[in-house]
């Protein structure tokens, strides 16, 4: 039976963003995070689930990949996964884990072989009853470390994979006229610092954005392309914030490991995000956290230096 993502009957659909998740020992650190996960998805009965990046750290990373993911294996939802640094840097390799975690049951990542770089390039459609795709999820690679050694810090995405992603968004525009794109992955874009610097934002700022160093131009396809509405990422634990840069909404989600750094005064939990198949130039989101506390309008900060034009 195919597996297909649909709208719900008031034309809505529910999407939760797990990352972070940084199982690594197993231990008492660990299962209190896969509680917290079990806590959110019972009380949010999403549609859909998607776990962006460092899931699992260390080398027992194919021991534990299962064991980080059972709360979403156990609540029977759909769900997919985008790759973050962590995930591979110790341990087996993507050759090794990716067929793993495609073979989860309900797990519906693949990696799309015209996609190029990465491991795990995909998307995935969000149809009404007709059978109209109305939304388009992307799952992107943003890779790892800077493979020019000379420069280092992040990955960047690369131009086959900036190919792909236009050339899928062009081919649904041969199919139908109207439909709207949502994106994720592990590492915020350098745009980040823009939208916080030059645009009003909503959330918090922690730490330093730890984008590449290199733009490749990933936002200007995505502004070329047309129909992005949205890119959610994670990677900084103590940034959650949004903002919104040429008509795209570019956010963190919520660090949901307890396994790794965070702050105090700064909850793990997840983000949450509402796409509606009757309204595609918009989107709803909030954060709930591990008090079961819901964050539905997070902090307005507005940027030192207006933009000028």
């Amino acid at each position: 039976m195919k597996k297909e993502l649909l709208f719900r009957e008031d034309g809505s659909f529910k999407i939760l963003q797990f990352t972070d998740i940084h199982f690594t020992h197993d231990n008492e650190v660990d299962h209190r995070t896969t509680a917290l996960m079990e806590r959110i998805i019972q009380a949010e009965q999403p549609d859909f689930i998607i776990a962006t990046g460092d899931t699992v750290f260390g080398p027992d990373n194919v021991k534990n990949i299962e064991k980080a993911l059972k709360p979403i294996l156990d609540s029977g939802i759909l769900w997919s996964y985008t790759f973050g640094n962590h995930d591979t840097e110790e341990g087996d390799g993507y050759d090794v884990l990716f067929p793993i975690i495609t073979s989860l049951p309900n797990c519906l990542a693949y990696h799309d072989n015209t996609s190029g770089s990465g491991t795990g390039n995909h998307y995935l459609e969000v149809k009404n009853k007709e059978g109209e795709t109305r939304w388009v999820l992307f799952g992107i690679d943003s890779g790892s470390y800077n493979p020019i050694k000379t420069i280092g810090g992040y990955d960047y995405l690369k131009e086959d994979q900036i190919r792909w992603y236009k050339k899928v968004i062009r081919e649904f525009e041969q199919k139908q006229d109207t439909f709207s794109a949502m994106l994720f992955m592990h590492i915020a874009l350098p745009e980040y610092q823009e939208v916080w610097d030059m645009e009003t934002c909503y959330g918090e700022k922690r730490e330093g954005i730890c984008s590449p160093v290199i733009n490749s131009g990933f936002f200007t396809a995505m502004l070329e392309a047309g129909h992005a509405k949205g890119l959610f990422v994670g990677h900084d634990h103590i940034n959650d914030y949004m903002g919104t840069l040429y008509g795209i909404t570019l956010g963190y989600g919520r660090a949901t490991g307890y396994n790794t750094y965070g702050q105090e005064g700064f909850m793990r939990g997840a983000r949450i995000i509402v796409i509606n198949e009757k309204d595609i130039d918009s989107f709803e989101t909030y954060i709930r956290l591990e008090d079961g506390s819901i964050i539905e309008k997070q902090a307005e900060h507005q940027p030192e230096h207006k933009r000028s034009n």
